[in-house]
Protein backbone atom coordinates (compact mmCIF):
# COMPACT_ATOMS: atom_id res chain seq x y z
CA UNK A 1 0.00 0.00 0.00
CA UNK A 2 1.14 3.65 -0.28
CA UNK A 3 3.48 4.91 2.40
CA UNK A 4 5.00 8.05 3.80
CA UNK A 5 2.29 10.72 4.16
CA UNK A 6 3.07 14.29 5.11
CA UNK A 7 0.21 16.49 3.91
CA UNK A 8 -1.25 19.02 6.32
CA UNK A 9 -5.00 19.39 5.66
CA UNK A 10 -5.25 23.02 6.83
CA UNK A 11 -2.26 24.14 4.78
CA UNK A 12 -3.57 22.25 1.76
CA UNK A 13 -7.01 23.85 2.08
CA UNK A 14 -5.54 27.34 2.34
CA UNK A 15 -3.31 26.76 -0.67
CA UNK A 16 -6.23 25.47 -2.74
CA UNK A 17 -8.47 28.43 -1.82
CA UNK A 18 -5.77 30.87 -2.89
CA UNK A 19 -5.05 28.92 -6.06
CA UNK A 20 -8.70 28.51 -7.03
CA UNK A 21 -9.15 32.25 -6.82
CA UNK A 22 -6.58 32.61 -9.59
CA UNK A 23 -8.24 29.98 -11.79
CA UNK A 24 -11.69 31.57 -11.68
CA UNK A 25 -11.33 35.30 -12.38
CA UNK A 26 -13.72 37.34 -10.24
CA UNK A 27 -14.43 34.50 -7.83
CA UNK A 28 -14.91 35.43 -4.19
CA UNK A 29 -16.19 33.82 -1.00
CA UNK A 30 -14.30 30.66 -1.96
CA UNK A 31 -14.80 27.66 0.31
CA UNK A 32 -13.23 24.21 0.31
CA UNK A 33 -15.21 21.52 2.10
CA UNK A 34 -15.00 17.77 2.64
CA UNK A 35 -11.30 17.79 1.81
CA UNK A 36 -9.78 14.33 1.84
CA UNK A 37 -6.00 14.71 1.85
CA UNK A 38 -3.90 11.59 1.24
CA UNK A 39 -1.82 10.80 4.30
CA UNK A 40 0.31 8.49 2.22
CA UNK A 41 2.11 8.76 -1.08
CA UNK A 42 0.44 6.89 -3.91
CA UNK A 43 2.40 4.64 -6.22
CA UNK A 44 1.93 6.92 -9.23
CA UNK A 45 -0.26 9.79 -8.03
CA UNK A 46 -1.64 11.45 -4.95
CA UNK A 47 -5.41 11.84 -5.12
CA UNK A 48 -7.37 14.51 -3.23
CA UNK A 49 -11.15 14.76 -3.05
CA UNK A 50 -12.89 18.00 -2.16
CA UNK A 51 -15.97 20.15 -2.73
CA UNK A 52 -15.41 23.72 -3.87
CA UNK A 53 -17.87 26.58 -3.68
CA UNK A 54 -17.43 30.15 -4.90
CA UNK A 55 -19.41 33.21 -5.89
CA UNK A 56 -19.35 35.04 -9.20
CA UNK A 57 -21.35 38.19 -8.76
CA UNK A 58 -24.55 37.15 -7.00
CA UNK A 59 -24.39 33.53 -8.21
CA UNK A 60 -22.99 30.70 -6.11
CA UNK A 61 -21.19 27.84 -7.87
CA UNK A 62 -20.41 24.42 -6.41
CA UNK A 63 -18.35 21.56 -7.78
CA UNK A 64 -17.29 18.10 -6.58
CA UNK A 65 -13.66 17.81 -7.60
CA UNK A 66 -10.71 15.45 -7.72
CA UNK A 67 -7.09 16.63 -7.65
CA UNK A 68 -4.28 14.40 -8.84
CA UNK A 69 -0.71 15.34 -7.99
CA UNK A 70 2.62 13.79 -8.80
CA UNK A 71 4.02 11.81 -5.85
CA UNK A 72 6.40 13.69 -3.60
CA UNK A 73 8.54 10.88 -2.24
CA UNK A 74 8.80 7.81 -4.49
CA UNK A 75 7.95 6.89 -8.06
CA UNK A 76 7.33 3.55 -9.74
CA UNK A 77 7.83 4.97 -13.24
CA UNK A 78 11.06 6.60 -14.43
CA UNK A 79 9.09 9.61 -15.66
CA UNK A 80 5.80 10.98 -14.36
CA UNK A 81 4.15 14.00 -15.96
CA UNK A 82 0.59 14.41 -14.72
CA UNK A 83 -0.01 17.44 -16.93
CA UNK A 84 0.98 15.95 -20.28
CA UNK A 85 0.30 12.27 -19.65
CA UNK A 86 -2.99 12.71 -17.84
CA UNK A 87 -4.49 16.22 -17.98
CA UNK A 88 -3.63 16.91 -21.61
CA UNK A 89 -4.64 13.43 -22.78
CA UNK A 90 -7.96 13.53 -20.94
CA UNK A 91 -8.71 17.05 -22.21
CA UNK A 92 -8.24 16.00 -25.85
CA UNK A 93 -10.18 12.76 -25.45
CA UNK A 94 -13.02 14.47 -23.63
CA UNK A 95 -13.40 17.09 -26.34
CA UNK A 96 -12.79 15.06 -29.49
CA UNK A 97 -13.53 11.35 -28.92
CA UNK A 98 -16.10 8.92 -27.58
CA UNK A 99 -13.74 7.71 -24.85
CA UNK A 100 -15.54 8.35 -21.53
CA UNK A 101 -13.32 10.46 -19.28
CA UNK A 102 -13.89 12.91 -16.46
CA UNK A 103 -14.03 16.59 -17.42
CA UNK A 104 -10.71 18.24 -16.59
CA UNK A 105 -10.76 21.83 -15.39
CA UNK A 106 -7.31 23.19 -14.54
CA UNK A 107 -3.65 22.16 -14.43
CA UNK A 108 -0.81 23.64 -12.39
CA UNK A 109 2.88 23.15 -13.12
CA UNK A 110 4.15 25.52 -10.39
CA UNK A 111 5.53 23.40 -7.56
CA UNK A 112 5.17 26.28 -5.12
CA UNK A 113 1.42 25.63 -4.79
CA UNK A 114 1.37 22.05 -3.46
CA UNK A 115 4.96 20.89 -3.87
CA UNK A 116 4.38 18.97 -7.11
CA UNK A 117 2.49 19.58 -10.38
CA UNK A 118 -1.20 18.66 -10.33
CA UNK A 119 -4.48 18.94 -12.16
CA UNK A 120 -8.14 19.13 -11.15
CA UNK A 121 -11.10 17.35 -12.71
CA UNK A 122 -14.77 16.83 -11.99
CA UNK A 123 -15.64 13.95 -9.72
CA UNK A 124 -17.74 11.17 -11.21
CA UNK A 125 -19.84 8.68 -9.30
CA UNK A 126 -19.97 4.97 -9.86
CA UNK A 127 -18.35 1.67 -8.91
CA UNK A 128 -14.79 0.56 -9.61
CA UNK A 129 -13.68 -3.10 -9.53
CA UNK A 130 -11.37 -3.48 -6.56
CA UNK A 131 -7.75 -4.58 -6.29
CA UNK A 132 -7.69 -5.32 -2.53
CA UNK A 133 -9.48 -7.69 -2.34
CA UNK A 134 -9.43 -8.43 -6.07
CA UNK A 135 -12.69 -7.92 -7.93
CA UNK A 136 -12.46 -11.57 -9.02
CA UNK A 137 -12.69 -12.72 -5.40
CA UNK A 138 -15.30 -10.58 -3.66
CA UNK A 139 -17.17 -7.30 -3.87
CA UNK A 140 -19.89 -5.74 -5.97
CA UNK A 141 -18.56 -7.19 -9.24
CA UNK A 142 -18.80 -10.76 -7.92
CA UNK A 143 -22.27 -10.05 -6.54
CA UNK A 144 -23.61 -9.36 -10.06
CA UNK A 145 -25.46 -12.01 -12.02
CA UNK A 146 -23.45 -13.80 -14.70
CA UNK A 147 -25.29 -11.89 -17.43
CA UNK A 148 -24.69 -8.54 -15.72
CA UNK A 149 -21.01 -9.37 -15.23
CA UNK A 150 -20.63 -10.34 -18.87
CA UNK A 151 -22.34 -7.17 -20.09
CA UNK A 152 -20.00 -4.98 -18.01
CA UNK A 153 -16.97 -6.97 -19.13
CA UNK A 154 -17.94 -6.49 -22.77
CA UNK A 155 -18.49 -2.76 -22.25
CA UNK A 156 -15.15 -2.47 -20.46
CA UNK A 157 -13.25 -4.10 -23.31
CA UNK A 158 -15.19 -1.98 -25.81
CA UNK A 159 -14.20 1.18 -23.90
CA UNK A 160 -10.55 0.13 -24.15
CA UNK A 161 -10.86 -0.23 -27.91
CA UNK A 162 -12.32 3.27 -28.17
CA UNK A 163 -8.91 4.51 -27.02
CA UNK A 164 -7.13 2.33 -29.56
CA UNK A 165 -9.30 3.63 -32.42
CA UNK A 166 -8.58 7.31 -31.73
CA UNK A 167 -6.95 9.08 -34.68
CA UNK A 168 -4.06 10.39 -32.60
CA UNK A 169 -2.38 12.18 -35.48
CA UNK A 170 -5.37 14.39 -36.26
CA UNK A 171 -5.93 15.15 -32.58
CA UNK A 172 -2.40 16.42 -31.92
CA UNK A 173 -1.16 13.62 -29.67
CA UNK A 174 2.31 14.18 -31.08
CA UNK A 175 3.55 15.20 -27.61
CA UNK A 176 3.56 11.48 -26.79
CA UNK A 177 6.20 10.89 -29.47
CA UNK A 178 9.25 10.50 -27.18
CA UNK A 179 12.00 10.89 -29.73
CA UNK A 180 14.71 10.86 -27.08
CA UNK A 181 14.10 7.10 -26.92
CA UNK A 182 14.27 6.53 -30.66
CA UNK A 183 12.08 6.73 -33.71
CA UNK A 184 8.35 6.17 -33.24
CA UNK A 185 7.41 2.51 -32.99
CA UNK A 186 9.64 -0.43 -32.09
CA UNK A 187 12.81 1.60 -31.45
CA UNK A 188 11.04 4.06 -29.17
CA UNK A 189 9.34 1.40 -27.05
CA UNK A 190 12.61 -0.52 -26.70
CA UNK A 191 14.38 2.70 -25.75
CA UNK A 192 11.85 3.47 -23.04
CA UNK A 193 11.92 -0.01 -21.56
CA UNK A 194 15.71 -0.08 -21.64
CA UNK A 195 15.74 3.01 -19.43
CA UNK A 196 13.01 1.64 -17.15
CA UNK A 197 14.74 -1.73 -16.74
CA UNK A 198 18.09 -0.15 -15.90
CA UNK A 199 16.47 2.29 -13.48
CA UNK A 200 14.35 -0.34 -11.71
CA UNK A 201 17.18 -2.83 -11.25
CA UNK A 202 19.57 -0.11 -10.00
CA UNK A 203 22.63 -2.16 -10.95
CA UNK A 204 21.39 -5.38 -9.34
CA UNK A 205 20.58 -8.52 -11.36
CA UNK A 206 17.02 -9.79 -11.38
CA UNK A 207 16.25 -13.43 -12.26
CA UNK A 208 12.99 -12.58 -14.10
CA UNK A 209 13.36 -9.05 -15.46
CA UNK A 210 16.80 -9.66 -16.97
CA UNK A 211 16.01 -12.74 -19.09
CA UNK A 212 12.59 -11.26 -19.94
CA UNK A 213 14.29 -8.15 -21.28
CA UNK A 214 16.68 -10.27 -23.35
CA UNK A 215 13.68 -12.08 -24.82
CA UNK A 216 11.83 -8.87 -25.66
CA UNK A 217 14.82 -7.28 -27.37
CA UNK A 218 15.25 -10.34 -29.53
CA UNK A 219 11.60 -10.86 -30.44
CA UNK A 220 10.07 -7.36 -30.59
CA UNK A 221 8.03 -7.25 -33.84
CA UNK A 222 9.06 -4.85 -36.58
CA UNK A 223 6.86 -2.72 -38.85
CA UNK A 224 4.00 -2.44 -36.39
CA UNK A 225 1.10 0.03 -36.42
CA UNK A 226 1.42 3.09 -34.20
CA UNK A 227 -1.75 3.75 -32.23
CA UNK A 228 -2.89 5.42 -29.04
CA UNK A 229 -2.32 3.08 -26.10
CA UNK A 230 -4.06 3.64 -22.77
CA UNK A 231 -1.32 1.76 -20.94
CA UNK A 232 -2.87 0.63 -17.65
CA UNK A 233 -5.79 -1.06 -19.39
CA UNK A 234 -7.81 -3.03 -16.86
CA UNK A 235 -11.25 -3.09 -15.21
CA UNK A 236 -9.82 -1.55 -12.03
CA UNK A 237 -9.16 1.65 -13.97
CA UNK A 238 -12.72 1.95 -15.19
CA UNK A 239 -15.76 3.35 -13.39
CA UNK A 240 -19.13 1.76 -14.02
CA UNK A 241 -22.64 3.11 -13.50
CA UNK A 242 -26.03 2.12 -14.91
CA UNK A 243 -24.58 -0.94 -16.60
CA UNK A 244 -21.84 0.81 -18.59
CA UNK A 245 -18.40 2.38 -18.35
CA UNK A 246 -18.67 6.05 -17.39
CA UNK A 247 -14.95 6.74 -17.04
CA UNK A 248 -11.64 5.41 -18.33
CA UNK A 249 -9.09 6.43 -15.70
CA UNK A 250 -5.38 6.51 -14.87
CA UNK A 251 -3.39 7.69 -17.89
CA UNK A 252 0.13 7.66 -16.42
CA UNK A 253 1.16 4.88 -18.82
CA UNK A 254 -0.32 6.42 -21.99
CA UNK A 255 1.91 6.05 -25.05
CA UNK A 256 2.06 5.67 -28.80
CA UNK A 257 2.67 2.13 -29.96
CA UNK A 258 0.94 -1.06 -31.03
CA UNK A 259 -2.53 -1.09 -29.44
CA UNK A 260 -2.23 -4.85 -28.97
CA UNK A 261 -0.11 -3.85 -25.96
CA UNK A 262 -3.33 -2.70 -24.26
CA UNK A 263 -4.93 -6.05 -25.04
CA UNK A 264 -1.86 -7.85 -23.69
CA UNK A 265 -1.94 -5.79 -20.48
CA UNK A 266 -5.67 -6.45 -20.04
CA UNK A 267 -5.14 -10.19 -20.48
CA UNK A 268 -2.11 -10.34 -18.17
CA UNK A 269 -3.95 -8.43 -15.45
CA UNK A 270 -6.90 -10.81 -15.83
CA UNK A 271 -4.45 -13.68 -15.41
CA UNK A 272 -2.95 -11.91 -12.39
CA UNK A 273 -6.39 -11.54 -10.76
CA UNK A 274 -7.29 -15.20 -11.39
CA UNK A 275 -4.34 -17.56 -11.69
CA UNK A 276 -2.13 -15.23 -9.67
CA UNK A 277 -4.75 -15.00 -6.93
CA UNK A 278 -5.65 -18.68 -6.90
CA UNK A 279 -9.18 -18.34 -8.28
CA UNK A 280 -10.87 -19.22 -11.55
CA UNK A 281 -12.32 -16.70 -13.98
CA UNK A 282 -15.72 -15.62 -12.61
CA UNK A 283 -18.67 -16.94 -14.57
CA UNK A 284 -19.85 -14.51 -17.21
CA UNK A 285 -16.48 -12.90 -17.82
CA UNK A 286 -15.01 -13.26 -21.29
CA UNK A 287 -12.32 -15.88 -21.72
CA UNK A 288 -8.97 -15.00 -23.24
CA UNK A 289 -10.10 -16.10 -26.71
CA UNK A 290 -13.40 -14.23 -26.41
CA UNK A 291 -11.59 -11.09 -25.29
CA UNK A 292 -9.23 -11.22 -28.26
CA UNK A 293 -12.14 -11.80 -30.65
CA UNK A 294 -14.08 -8.85 -29.24
CA UNK A 295 -11.01 -6.58 -29.45
CA UNK A 296 -10.51 -7.58 -33.08
CA UNK A 297 -14.17 -6.94 -33.88
CA UNK A 298 -14.18 -3.49 -32.26
CA UNK A 299 -10.80 -2.33 -33.57
CA UNK A 300 -11.35 -3.83 -37.01
CA UNK A 301 -8.10 -5.69 -37.46
CA UNK A 302 -6.37 -8.85 -36.39
CA UNK A 303 -4.64 -8.83 -33.01
CA UNK A 304 -1.17 -10.05 -33.91
CA UNK A 305 1.54 -10.92 -31.39
CA UNK A 306 -0.86 -11.17 -28.42
CA UNK A 307 1.34 -13.73 -26.65
CA UNK A 308 4.33 -11.43 -27.03
CA UNK A 309 2.48 -8.44 -25.60
CA UNK A 310 1.31 -10.47 -22.61
CA UNK A 311 4.99 -11.06 -21.89
CA UNK A 312 5.65 -7.33 -22.33
CA UNK A 313 2.92 -6.71 -19.74
CA UNK A 314 4.45 -9.23 -17.35
CA UNK A 315 7.90 -7.65 -17.77
CA UNK A 316 6.49 -4.14 -17.33
CA UNK A 317 4.53 -5.11 -14.23
CA UNK A 318 7.61 -6.86 -12.85
CA UNK A 319 9.51 -3.58 -13.10
CA UNK A 320 6.66 -1.87 -11.26
CA UNK A 321 6.85 -4.49 -8.50
CA UNK A 322 10.61 -4.03 -8.23
CA UNK A 323 10.05 -0.32 -7.58
CA UNK A 324 7.21 -0.94 -5.12
CA UNK A 325 9.27 -3.42 -3.10
CA UNK A 326 12.19 -0.98 -3.22
CA UNK A 327 9.89 1.70 -1.84
CA UNK A 328 9.01 -0.42 1.17
CA UNK A 329 12.66 -1.26 1.76
CA UNK A 330 13.59 2.42 1.68
CA UNK A 331 10.60 4.07 3.36
CA UNK A 332 8.86 1.39 5.43
CA UNK A 333 11.42 -1.29 6.38
CA UNK A 334 9.03 -3.03 8.78
CA UNK A 335 6.75 -3.89 5.83
CA UNK A 336 9.62 -4.96 3.58
CA UNK A 337 9.92 -8.65 2.71
CA UNK A 338 13.34 -9.72 1.38
CA UNK A 339 12.92 -11.31 -2.03
CA UNK A 340 9.52 -9.70 -2.51
CA UNK A 341 10.64 -8.25 -5.82
CA UNK A 342 11.11 -11.81 -7.13
CA UNK A 343 8.67 -14.07 -5.30
CA UNK A 344 5.44 -12.25 -6.05
CA UNK A 345 2.56 -13.32 -8.31
CA UNK A 346 3.55 -10.88 -11.07
CA UNK A 347 7.15 -12.02 -11.42
CA UNK A 348 6.22 -15.66 -10.97
CA UNK A 349 3.55 -15.51 -13.69
CA UNK A 350 6.04 -13.80 -15.99
CA UNK A 351 8.65 -16.44 -15.24
CA UNK A 352 6.11 -19.14 -16.04
CA UNK A 353 5.26 -17.63 -19.42
CA UNK A 354 8.95 -17.62 -20.37
CA UNK A 355 9.90 -20.94 -18.82
CA UNK A 356 12.27 -19.27 -16.35
CA UNK A 357 13.18 -21.42 -13.36
CA UNK A 358 13.41 -19.22 -10.29
CA UNK A 359 16.20 -19.76 -7.77
CA UNK A 360 15.30 -21.33 -4.44
CA UNK A 361 14.51 -18.50 -1.96
CA UNK A 362 17.25 -17.94 0.59
CA UNK A 363 16.24 -18.39 4.19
Amino acid sequence: MPVGGQRDPDQTRAALIDWLGRQVPGAHQIEIENLMVPQSTGFSNETFLFDAEWALGATRHRAELVLRAQPQVWAVFPEIDVINQQYRTMKILGAHSDVPVATVRWAEADRDVLGTPFFVMDRLHGQVPGDRPPYTVEGWFIDLTDDERRALNIDGISAMTKVNRVDWRSLDFGYLDRREYGSLGRAQRLGYFEKYWQWARAGHPHPVADPAWDYLREHWPADEPVELCWGDARPGNQMYADGRVVAVMDWEMVSLGNAVSDLGWWLFLQRFHTEGTGVTLPDGMLTRDETIALWEDRVGRRAEHVDFYEIVAGFHFTLVMMRIVGMFKELDPQSYTPGGDIYNPVSMLTAGMLGIELPVPSR
